[in-house]
């Protein structure tokens, strides 16, 4: 009678479970840690149609164009996974030549432009991903300096760190650090290390501001330092590198003049300045003497 009862009672907080918790713990967790998951359903018709290539690319084995494909769209913080990029670049192989055949006309097609064409279309999506990893990366060291005051302030007030990265969150505005920073968060969250939890996301932003935040906050809790100095060490190391930022990118700022005034504004002063005066010179208005 006992073990019938233990059943019964067993068997009822096995389907309360199922009715209450009906999904498993590796789709809670694997939801918890990515923060665009639940927004399938909101992807553009243009990577659902990837997302119905992608397969195909299953069968390329090469492991080292994968692992790079991976790294640089992690670093772009693109929702594309490698065999949708993969897909990408093909309909773009595919598509440009197709489109050029179809506006000049089967008879007039030149094959060197279908060739040059479609390694147009294999370098585009790679310039694409270049530029969103160079945008992201711009935004990721614009907020850093901002947010590192942030932390520093609230772990001065006696917050734990984690406890300052949730409360600088919840205040502040989405950018790719805040996100990157809500991951960070959300891991911890589900029993990863702190120190995991920033060298993942070290990894996945792959830049050397944000490695050597993470290395100086993984070392001071290694050594048992005081988070709030090394946090102060990184606010003035961030506003230095964004002061040498300018600068160089103040030193770059007359060579990048230089084309645009040779092209469109040389021009322009010679043929007020000249202009003139060879129309003098060509209807005989010169008179030697």
């Amino acid at each position: 009678m006992q073990y019938l009862i233990l059943l019964i009672i067993f068997a009822a907080v096995f389907f309360l479970t199922l009715h209450f918790f009906p999904r498993g713990t590796e789709k809670v967790i694997r939801e918890r840690l990515t923060p665009q998951a639940g927004r399938e359903k909101k992807r553009s018709p243009g990577a659902r149609l990837l997302g119905v290539l992608a397969p195909i690319n299953k069968l390329l084995k090469i492991r080292a164009l994968r692992e790079k494909t991976k790294t640089s769209l992690t670093s772009a913080g693109s929702s594309l996974t490698v065999n949708e990029f993969l897909a990408l670049k093909e309909l773009c192989i595919i598509f440009l030549p197709v489109i050029y055949v179809i506006f000049v006309g089967l008879p007039e097609v030149q094959p060197i432009w279908v060739v040059a064409l479609a390694g147009l279309g294999f370098v585009l999506p790679d310039l694409w991903l270049k530029r969103r990893t160079n945008a992201r990366h711009s935004a990721i060291a614009k907020a850093l300096p901002n947010v590192i005051d942030l932390l520093n302030l609230t772990v001065g007030a006696g917050l734990d760190f984690m406890v300052a990265v949730k409360k600088m969150i919840e205040r502040s505005e989405q950018n790719p650090l805040v996100e990157e920073l809500q991951q960070v968060w959300q891991q911890t969250r589900v029993g990863v290390t702190r120190q995991e939890a920033l060298r993942n996301m070290a990894r996945r932003v792959n830049m050397p501001e944000i490695s050597s935040f993470v290395r100086t906050l993984v070392q001071a809790d290694r050594m048992g330092t005081g988070i709030e100095e090394a946090l102060r060490m990184q606010s003035e190391e961030a506003l230095t590198m964004r002061f040498q930022k300018g600068e160089r990118e103040a030193l770059k700022a007359p060579i990048k003049m230089l084309f645009p005034l040779l092209v469109f504004i040389l021009p322009v002063v010679l043929i007020i300045v000249g202009g003139p005066i060879i129309l003098q010179f060509l209807q005989g208005g010169f008179a030697l003497r």
